[in-house]
């Protein structure tokens, strides 16, 4: 007994010493890291930024160029290796001379007057897309295992059991509906503050009901299916707020315009955000880009500012990971622009914003959309046996929409053969989990498996009337999602019972006592949402409110 009382000191002895060197251990080491962050790089008073921009899509690098000679130390940190975001434009080495846009691809000159006159003074070329928005008399409908063009929408060819008063096509039956089913008599489109004072015959804040329920009362389900299927796009229903009905197309009166109003950059719309971006950068010595910065943490500085917490990432082919065995660096900064998208700008802890259930929950008032695209090349132009006059399609196949691209010097051609969104984002993501790249494909994160090329073809035959087996062998493809971190999705829509007027203001410069901005399209006006005309809007409305007295 004596001896095991003893050996039981002794061990406990042992475990106290172990536990002693332990904590001296833990101390030190915490000593250490407060050293290494207090003298890190940019984190000193003296060092401290003027503004870090977060992300380096279209929104980081126009509010860069927006300040670029205010003489100011602006620093724009971006997730990935490259700039653009979302207008993301690449060259197609299948198709030589050609390139493939797999965000953002046109805009409407007219209805988006920011990004015209900008892309103007930046010195890029505006050109046609000749494409339109799927002009009506060069687009095939195929639904229900049914073909049919422009004049047979709404007729007696169109295979849904649609009531009487919905034989209509697709944009006007969605107008109809609006119409018909509202407290509002005009024949435009109603302003924002209109919008919000509408109601249902049945007395429902029309702002307070989602796109789903809205249809569910007054429409059949008939033509729930047919609005679906034909548009071509998910926002089209929905649990997205039902003042989208009237504008989840181009269709409602005063807003058709010709297709020759759609423009693009030649070149690609990337061409945009690495314009701006290089004039921001050539402007001041001070001026920086850090490229694979993930932004995880703001807290605020005893000092003044904030410490902005960032850890390294490693893009290869696209694929963008955080960086193994990488200390985090910490950057100072006064004032803090969040050029991002909603769910982006919601994993990032902000204990300012997260404390505060006003604006976290204004932070939530969105819905992301996911999508993404397939291109595929061939030898020939095999779509437009039968079909010469056709460059777009719509339809309930699982690819959606597709479009006749462009054509390389080689004579290669290339078929959008997928333009899809909401939960079909999800689909093309796990097929694409499977089989072997494609000759000619994009690597990485664009890169076409065989599995994906197949499942498309088998669409696309029945769309364009051609048997699989006479489809001749791709030489190209690639692909892009949009449903993963930093974006989870193409764009947003405003949920129900939220009044975005408010919200949009509050999500500029959510916290009252900080300076931590937004310019963001993810709560953009009307349809902009969609749009590189929304971020470009919300990054003017934040300088021109919040940095007037920048020097």
């Amino acid at each position: 007994m004596t001896s095991n009382g003893n050996f039981l000191e002794r061990r406990v002895g042992l475990c106290r010493m172990i536990d002693v060197l332990m904590t001296s251990i833990i101390v030190v080491s915490s000593l250490i890291i407060a050293i290494l962050i207090a003298t890190a790089p940019g984190t000193s008073d003296a060092d401290c930024l003027d503004i870090a921009v977060i992300g380096g899509g279209i929104g980081g690098a126009y509010t860069g160029w927006r300040l670029r000679d205010r003489d100011l130390s602006i620093s724009v940190f971006e997730y990935s290796d490259r700039v653009g975001g979302r207008l993301f434009t690449t060259d197609f080495p299948a198709a030589p001379g050609t390139y493939l846009d797999f965000g953002g691809m046109r805009f409407r000159a007219n209805a988006h007057p920011t990004l015209n006159r900008t892309a103007t003074e930046i010195g890029l070329k505006i050109v046609t897309f000749a494409l339109g928005y799927g002009n009506a008399d060069e687009t095939i409908w195929y639904t229900r295992g049914k073909h049919m063009r422009n004049t047979d929408l709404g007729t007696s060819r169109t295979p849904y059991s649609l009531a009487l008063q919905e034989m209509k096509t697709p944009g006007a039956l969605i107008w109809s509906l609006f119409k018909n089913n509202v407290n509002y008599s005009k024949n435009t489109y109603p302003s924002l503050d209109e919008l919000y004072n509408m109601t249902t015959v049945d007395g429902t804040p029309l702002y307070k009901m989602t796109l789903d329920n809205f249809y569910g009362r007054f429409a059949s389900r008939e033509a729930y299916k047919y609005i679906y299927d034909l548009e071509g796009w998910a926002g089209t229903v929905g649990r997205q707020g039902a003042l989208h009905s009237p504008k989840a197309t181009a269709s409602y009166p005063g807003d058709t315009g010709p297709s020759e109003e759609f423009k693009t950059i030649d070149g690609g719309m990337g061409k945009v955000p690495q314009a701006l971006m290089e004039k921001f950068l050539n402007a001041s010595t001070s001026h920086k880009l850090h490229l694979n910065h993930q932004l995880l943490k703001i807290e605020r500085r005893q000092s003044g500012g904030y410490n902005l917490r960032f850890r390294k990432t490693h893009t290869t082919d696209g694929i963008t990971t955080q960086k193994q065995f990488s200390t985090d660096v910490t950057v100072c900064a006064r004032k803090v622009v969040l050029a991002a998208q909603q769910r982006c700008i919601q994993e990032i802890d902000i204990p300012m914003f997260k404390s505060n259930p006003d604006i976290v929950k204004n932070l939530d008032s969105v819905v992301g959309i996911p999508a993404g695209r397939i291109y595929l090349a061939y030898n020939t132009k095999w779509w437009k046996n039968g079909n010469p006059d056709i460059t777009h399609t719509k339809s309930d196949q699982l690819n959606r929409q597709t479009y006749d691209w462009s054509t390389g010097t080689n004579n290669v051609s290339i078929i959008m053969a997928s333009y899809h969104d909401g939960d079909l984002a999800h689909y093309w993501r796990e097929l694409s989990q499977f089989g072997t790249p494609i000759p000619g494909s994009l690597p990485g994160v664009n890169a076409v498996t065989d599995v994906v090329k197949n499942r498309a073809e088998k669409f696309l035959s029945a769309i364009y009337n051609v048997s699989q087996s006479d489809i001749p062998e791709a030489v190209g493809g690639a692909m892009m999602m949009w449903d993963k971190y930093p974006f989870y999705a193409a764009w947003d829509y405003f949920k129900p019972g939220f009044d975005e007027r408010t919200v949009r203001d509050l999500v500029y410069k959510p916290s009252v006592s900080d300076h931590i901005y937004i310019a963001s399209n993810s709560w953009a006006p009307r349809n902009l949402q969609e749009w590189c005309e929304g971020t470009l809007i919300a990054v003017d409305a934040v300088i021109n409110r919040y940095f007037k007295d920048s020097n």
